[in-house]
């Protein structure tokens, strides 16, 4: 990851001005000569938002059984370079630890997870262009490597925004989870959005 590119739409991620986030991504990208990974422009993943709502009920009303439920983290998975399936996984927890950028441990101790609870993750498929990309595109140059980099954060933006999305129709159709905050980023990586609606 390049984190230079994180650092210029990072800030309207936090803020869900993914409108103007993804803008500045494919802006650049799309200064860079064309490449295998200039597939993702004007491609969202926002149109999934409604079947991704009502499959975080079904989890949320599954952990409900548990216990009472205070947040809701969802985790894209390690996409460039688990390139074979890409999917979004959710884990709930009794205790919402809050958002601190310098202390995010909190999420690694929760208390329900979709792959124990649903044993399921939501896969999505739009970008299997894409997925060949990141498996087989080798980085003979700058372009390639920034068109690459460009191309992640894109991808985990749209990811943010069909998160958000899909939390704001939850609240418009009264799906239970809509009332706890929300937190999610790419595994392994330290930048994380808090949405509450």
């Amino acid at each position: 990851m390049n984190f230079n590119f994180a650092e210029q739409i990072n800030p309207y991620l936090q803020q869900h001005d993914v409108a103007k986030a993804i803008h500045i991504a494919e802006t650049a990208l799309e200064q860079i000569p064309v490449t295998p990974f200039h597939d993702v422009l004007k491609k969202p993943l926002s149109h999934l938002a409604e079947e991704l709502a009502h499959w975080t009920a079904d989890f949320f009303k599954l952990a409900e059984k548990q216990h009472t439920v205070a947040a809701l983290y969802f985790e894209l998975n390690e996409f460039d370079i688990n390139t074979d399936h890409w999917f979004i996984d959710c884990f709930a927890y009794s205790n919402d630890g809050g958002l601190d950028p310098d202390d995010m441990d909190w999420l690694s101790d929760y208390d329900t997870d979709s792959r124990t609870e649903t044993e399921t993750v939501f896969k999505f498929d739009e970008y299997e262009k894409l997925q060949s990309a990141f498996a087989h595109t080798e980085l003979k140059n700058t372009d390639l490597q920034n068109a690459r980099d460009w191309c992640e954060q894109i991808i985990i933006a749209r990811f943010m925004e069909l998160v958000r999305t899909a939390h704001i129709t939850a609240a418009q159709q009264n799906l239970g989870w809509a009332k706890v905050p929300v937190y999610y980023t790419e595994h392994a990586y330290d930048f994380v959005v808090r949405s509450s609606v």
